[in-house]
C-alpha cells in the first residue's frame, strides 16, 4: 500500500482578495487592512469591478505578503451589484481545521516529498457579485517522468464557496 502524503500550512502563508462584480470591497486581517473598487467620496459615482473574464483564474497570483498561521478573523465586506452591503467574518482555522492543503493525488508518486513546496502556501479570496470563494494556490517539486528532472508546478483548489 502507498504511503498517503498530506501537505499542512506550517507557519505561515501569503494570500490575496480578487474582486469582481462589486464594489467597496474591504478586507481586514491581522496586519492587513485594505480596500478595492472604493468611491473616493459619497459624490462620486461607485467603482464597479468588471465581471471575471475566463483569463482572470490564470493571472490570479497570491502577493499580498506573508501572514502567520492563522492570524485572526478576516473581515469582508463589499456591495453587490445592486449595490448591496455585504458583510462576513471567518477564521481560517473553521475553513481549514486540519490544515491540509489539498493537492492532485494521481501526482503522489511525483511530487518530491522532503520538500514538496517550492513557496509559501497562498489562499485567494474571490469575490464575485454575491458569493465568496476560497482558493489554495502551492507550487509544488514535482517529478518530470523518465527523468531526473524536478519542475515546479501550480496547483490551484477550490477550497470554500458561499452565497450571499
Amino acid at each position: 500500500m502507498a504511503q498517503e502524503h498530506v501537505i499542512r500550512f506550517k507557519d505561515k502563508h501569503d494570500l490575496d482578495l480578487y474582486v469582481y462584480d462589486a464594489s467597496d470591497a474591504r478586507i481586514r486581517y491581522d496586519t492587513l487592512f485594505m480596500g478595492f473598487y472604493e468611491k473616493e467620496n459619497e459624490s462620486d459615482p461607485r467603482d464597479i469591478a468588471p465581471g471575471k473574464s475566463p483569463w482572470d483564474e490564470e493571472r490570479q497570483k497570491v502577493t499580498m505578503g506573508l501572514f502567520p498561521i492563522f492570524g485572526g478573523l478576516v473581515r469582508l465586506s463589499w456591495h453587490d451589484l445592486r449595490d448591496n452591503f455585504i458583510e462576513y467574518t471567518f477564521n481560517f482555522d473553521e475553513i481549514f481545521p486540519d490544515r491540509i492543503i489539498p493537492h492532485p493525488k494521481a501526482l503522489d508518486d511525483r511530487i518530491f516529498w522532503s520538500e514538496p513546496l517550492a513557496y509559501t502556501p497562498g489562499i485567494i479570496l474571490e469575490i464575485i457579485d454575491r458569493r465568496l470563494n476560497i482558493y489554495t494556490v502551492i507550487d509544488l517539486h514535482v517529478q518530470i517522468p523518465n527523468t531526473n528532472t524536478v519542475k515546479t508546478k501550480t496547483y490551484r483548489a477550490k477550497v470554500f464557496t458561499r452565497e450571499f
